[in-house]
């Protein structure tokens, strides 16, 4: 119960931080814009921890995130597409090419019908490199500002709520939280996973079936969170790991958690990102940061 209450606690104290803190005063344009930050923290930092815990149950692997699996760069390379095209990010392009990429890495993974799943990890790497050079090769040749290519890629809450998308945004965020309800619903399932999977198999989950239901509706989910912030990495990896030290192995309990943790941790690297510098950093840059010394303490256990 105090682990609970120092989480809601932390939690409530970044999205104090978060509106009242900053280089500009204080103002209802100011306050407007810092409270569409945070709705846009909580939700992308919550679905990307959320993501990044599923995925480290399903595949038992610590070093597994939305970035591994190639998700969040297919959808940076949709995204990226949608820019030239439209001259902004399109969710439907970000949505297009994080399932293109999702559906590419499953078939290099699939051997005789079977989805093996340190390859699908290793695809996963591949494709994400590969997407990544794609976005600056397209972004520099079709004449894009560089600092557009470094918020696609590493990630940006400052994106104004106005008339003309606002409801796409509600959308996009209400069909995110029904998809993370919908493999909420699966935290059984991933914990007798964990015990092994001949285990599972024994009980009755058809592994196969469980890991492309898990692996496509994350990609959708991560495909609608970089349509709208851009491709933000680390969270997934770090927060997970945070998560099962305080509140144990029980997906039950530590999924929730992670959502919670990944929105404080989003905030406050936010808040980071526009004060710590005169321009504006990225947010992913501070995630970063936090996240490379992380994954080497992770690599080197």
């Amino acid at each position: 119960m105090n682990k609970i209450v120092f989480t809601l606690v932390i939690f409530l104290a970044a999205i104090a931080i978060a509106i009242l803190v900053g280089p500009t005063p204080l103002s209802p344009e100011v306050i407007q814009l810092r409270l569409s930050r945070v709705i846009l923290g909580i939700v992308a930092g919550g679905i990307l921890a959320f993501c990044g815990g599923m995925l480290q149950g399903l595949f038992g692997n610590p070093l597994v995130e939305p970035y591994t699996l190639g998700s969040a760069s297919g959808a940076a390379l949709g995204g990226s597409i949608g820019i030239l095209i439209f001259g902004t990010i399109s969710p439907i392009f970000a949505f297009l090419g994080s399932l293109g990429v999702g559906f590419f890495v499953y078939t290099i993974a699939t051997v005789e019908g079977g989805l093996l799943r340190d390859r699908l990890i290793l695809a996963g790497v591949i494709m994400s490199f590969l997407c990544s050079s794609l976005v600056m090769m397209i972004m520099v040749m079709g004449g894009r500002e560089l600092y557009e290519i470094l918020y696609l890629l590493m990630g940006y809450l400052g994106v104004i709520i106005n008339p003309a998308n606002r409801i796409l945004i509600m959308i996009l965020v209400v069909i995110s939280l029904g998809l993370v309800i919908f493999l909420y619903r699966y935290h059984r399932e991933l914990d007798i996973i964990s015990q092994g999977l001949e285990t599972a198999a024994g009980l009755g989950i058809d592994i196969q079936r469980f890991s492309i239901v898990v692996f496509l509706t994350t990609s959708l989910l991560i495909g609608s969170i970089v349509s709208i912030v851009g491709a933000i990495g680390f969270v997934g990896l770090i927060i997970p790991h945070v998560s099962k030290l305080l509140f144990g192995p029980r997906h039950l309990y530590n999924l929730p958690a992670s959502f919670i943790l990944g929105a404080t941790f989003l905030l406050l690297a936010d808040t980071l990102s526009r004060t710590v510098t005169v321009y504006e950093l990225p947010v992913g840059v501070v995630t970063s940061l936090v996240g490379v010394p992380f994954f080497i303490y992770l690599y080197k256990r």
